[in-house]
């Protein structure tokens, strides 16, 4: 289940043509039309069950139906370029984690920057311990980093949160880069 999890984010987050998922403007798919999808261009199996299933035992709270549970979305699309992020534009906390590697710290200190890269923004939690379920994601060496979310605040940079609570902001300069715990 968790690869098939793992593949629906694909879908939903960066690849809605693997399963031509007509994704509207704000991500929301058909949940018909996704099971199909996924039954159609994959050796998966999904069906209404295993889909309610998946979502409700989500430790990230990734996915999100409408109210009648007729489409689906995930809360934050990473890199479909006609998809606009549905985000409450707020003052953030002190500060903010965000997880990623110690190789991929190598290029945000030589960039000067925590970048976008091909996603909408940077994203980051309040919470360090889904900060770590970010950086330890990969097989490399996990690193979270400290972000003085307040300040860049203060500076001018917006911040805006999604509905499972992922902040995000354009990127994320190294001067407000507080402090990298290495491990947990």
């Amino acid at each position: 289940m968790n690869e098939l999890s793992k593949y629906l984010c694909l879908l939903l987050r960066h690849q809605p043509e693997k399963a031509e998922l007509d994704m509207d403007s704000h991500d929301w798919v058909s949940v018909k039309q996704l099971i199909d999808g996924v039954n159609r261009h994959s050796s998966y199996k999904l069906n209404r069950e295993l889909l309610e299933q998946i979502v409700a035992e989500d430790n990230k709270g990734r996915y999100r139906y409408d109210e009648k549970h007729e489409k689906i979305k995930c809360c934050q699309v990473h890199s479909v370029s006609w998809v606009e992020p549905e985000l409450e534009y707020c003052e953030p906390p002190e500060f903010l984690y965000h997880g990623t590697t110690t190789k991929a710290l190598e290029a945000i200190e030589e960039s000067g920057a925590i970048k976008k890269m091909a996603r909408h923004a940077v994203h980051m939690q309040a919470d360090i311990s889904k900060a770590w379920q970010s950086a330890e994601r990969c097989h490399k060496i996990p690193v979270v980093l400290k972000i003085a979310a307040s300040e860049m605040n203060k500076d001018g940079y917006r911040f805006g949160v999604t509905e499972n609570e992922v902040w995000c902001t354009e990127e994320v300069p190294v001067k407000y880069i507080c402090d990298s715990v290495y491990t947990k």
